[in-house]
């Protein structure tokens, strides 16, 4: 199949030639932003929630995990009941829906609130993330559809470098709740932005629903490969912070800067992986982030006993693991050509799947020594890896057969 077969309705911008990527995809990609601030910086503010509110850091840990599930679940079933319709209107309800719920978090009298704030959150992101995907799918001809994924998939990215320190710094300045209050301003422009900004987009509707597209054994295992990687790195990430001030005595300065060296080399992944997924070789780029992604894993226990090396660890990591986006995005929109939005949800679905599926596992391991989380993620990734090279055998095949 090809990414052909997505409908390309021209560019956003009448200004703009054909190989110039739209100037309303940034507008999505602050969309992203301020949703990938909002899921990421609570880890930072775990323990304000759970002082003010008075529960257990455990039982606080439930507002991630409450957020990732509600996500993995809603981004499936809303992808499927809103594939027929307006794809603007339907990203500025989700942009809403999610301002609203950060704002319900922000006033949030009692931990239940807070919950039921989450979830209502994790729905509107649930719904604009996959579908602002699929618009900037369709903005770009077919030969910039990488670059033009990468772009809006930065927002998510570039969250990790700004906005989870940003938002954990006003968090531990202001109070928790001020953390939330940011990304009601932020949900808020990109809102506005949403409106005044990008136009109506031709996007045909869905003719195949989730459960047909899950029996095409290529996308399957494709769905399968996000899962796994997610797995693998949510089985670290969430103790990342705990482990450089344990493995490495850095303070939290110090800290505070390695997980920025992390988030900068993740958004130079992101760039190359829109390009290499234009221009070498989508599935090569893929299996090129996997293999990275699982080479500084596998080399945490080796290197954490020093800055430097934990520095190698992270830059491996953070360049391959979101090297692989674009390419996972455009192989999926290629694989459901007849239903791109609910192809692009059921991968975001196994994103925040393996995230809810991670978390507890690196959790339950993490008491004795945690610095080996690092080789169990990196076995989940290589696991990953193994699929994405079998597919990728797959679609040459079924590319030479015509």
């Amino acid at each position: 199949m090809s990414d052909s077969s997505l409908p390309y309705s021209g560019p956003a911008d009448p200004g703009a030639p054909g190989h110039v990527l739209p100037r309303p995809l940034w507008i999505l990609t602050l969309g992203n932003f301020a949703i990938g601030t909002s899921a990421l910086m609570v880890a930072g503010v775990l323990g304000l929630v759970s002082s003010d509110l008075r529960v257990s850091l455990g039982h606080a840990g439930a507002v991630v995990t409450a957020y990732s599930l509600t996500y993995a679940l809603s981004a499936v079933l809303l992808g499927s009941l809103t594939g027929r319709l307006a794809r603007k209107p339907l990203m500025l309800a989700a942009l809403g829906l999610f301002a609203l719920g950060n704002l319900g978090a922000a006033l949030a009298p009692s931990f239940g609130v807070l919950i039921a704030a989450r979830v209502l959150s994790a729905v509107g992101a649930s719904l604009f993330t996959p579908v602002a995907s699929g618009v900037a799918a369709a903005l770009v001809a077919p030969q910039l559809r990488g670059r033009a994924l990468a772009l809006v998939f930065v927002g998510l990215a570039f969250s990790t470098v700004v906005g989870v320190p940003l938002g954990t710094w006003i968090g531990t300045a202001l109070g928790w709740r001020a953390a939330f209050w940011l990304v009601v301003g932020l949900s808020a422009v990109a809102l506005a932005g949403v409106a005044l900004l990008v136009r109506p987009v031709r996007v045909a509707p869905p003719s195949a629903h989730w459960l047909h597209l899950l029996r095409r054994p290529v996308l399957a295992r494709s769905l399968l490969v996000m899962l796994l990687l997610y797995v693998g790195q949510f089985s670290v990430y969430p103790y990342l912070s705990a482990l450089l001030h344990g493995a490495t005595g850095l303070d939290p300065a110090g800290v505070v800067a390695m997980l920025l060296w992390f988030g900068a080399v993740g958004l130079l992944g992101n760039a190359l992986g829109g390009r290499l997924s234009d221009t070498w070789h989508g599935p090569r780029t893929l299996q090129l982030g996997l293999g990275l992604t699982a080479l500084g894993l596998l080399a945490l226990p080796l290197l954490a006993a020093s800055v430097w090396g934990m520095g190698l660890v992270l830059a491996l990591w953070g360049l391959g693991s979101l090297l692989t986006n674009p390419p996972q995005q455009s192989q999926v929109v290629a694989l459901s050509p007849d239903a791109p939005s609910v192809g692009l949800a059921l991968n975001a679905s196994a994103l925040y799947l393996g995230q809810a599926l991670g978390a507890p596992l690196g959790g339950a391991l993490a008491g004795a020594h945690p610095v080996w989380l690092g080789p169990v993620g990196g076995i989940m990734v290589l696991g990953a890896l193994a699929l994405a090279v079998y597919n990728g055998r797959v679609l040459r095949g079924a590319a030479a057969q015509g």
